[in-house]
């Protein structure tokens, strides 16, 4: 089947995802590679506006996109997410095939194979904005924070949650702060990580090539709120 370009790239404007590599390259537009990664973090909230607007873009043209996606990728943006069944980056943000690279972990926190995979985002496929998503009520933060609280480790497997989420939220226990902060402090934790962590996250990040960022997804609303 002959790809139908003006169609294609059409229809990733209206969805509010960056044009592929090979759609720039035809139409002289500015790539992920040389977009600035405040720029790219526009586009993913402008994403998000869109969700909480019920803004959706008809997802009529899955089949070309599909083709264009066959030998390359380019995702704009990495998600570090939570495996939440509430919590779907490409829905949140109203994003497509191919517009991002999404790592689901229950807490949302790196451990070395999520590092790893978002290492391989930045260094191979060009991303160049990490947003790190916490969201309310997370589950797997919750019990961290009573395990701590109640001086009650949690089982394995879960205790392997707990030995990576433990360290950045104690002091919201010691303090009897809210679930909300634990979250927060959570999130936060993770972006210190990913962008300490050598050497591909934290020489990107240095440079100013790449952008590692937090944020909140609210369930109730749908927002993303971005983490100072």
């Amino acid at each position: 089947m002959q790809l139908n370009r003006a169609a294609f790239l059409a229809g990733s404007l209206a969805a509010g995802a960056l044009l592929p590599k090979a759609a720039f390259a035809a139409t002289g537009g500015e790539s992920e590679q040389s977009a600035p990664p405040e720029r790219l973090l526009g586009q993913l909230m402008a994403g998000n506006k869109r969700f909480v607007d019920n803004d959706f873009p008809a997802m009529d043209r899955s089949a070309t996109r599909r083709e264009l996606l066959v030998d390359s990728q380019a995702p704009f943006a990495a998600i570090l997410g939570c495996a939440d069944s509430r919590v779907i980056p490409n829905l949140i943000f109203v994003q497509g095939l191919g517009d991002l690279f999404v790592a689901r972990v229950a807490g949302n926190f790196p451990d070395d194979l999520v590092t790893a995979s978002l290492e391989y985002a930045v260094e191979h496929l060009g991303t160049r904005l990490v947003m790190v998503l916490g969201h309310q009520n997370c589950g797997a933060v919750k019990a961290v924070y009573s395990a701590i609280e109640h001086k009650s480790p949690l089982p394995p497997h879960l205790s392997t949650i707990e030995r990576l989420i433990a360290p950045g939220i104690e002091s919201v226990v010691a303090a009897r702060g809210t679930l909300d902060a634990a979250i927060a402090a959570n999130a936060r934790a993770s972006v210190q990580v990913l962008k300490t962590t050598p050497p591909v996250l934290a020489e990107n990040v240095k440079s100013g090539k790449v952008l590692v960022v937090g944020g909140i997804y609210e369930l109730g609303s749908g927002k993303v709120r971005l983490l100072e």
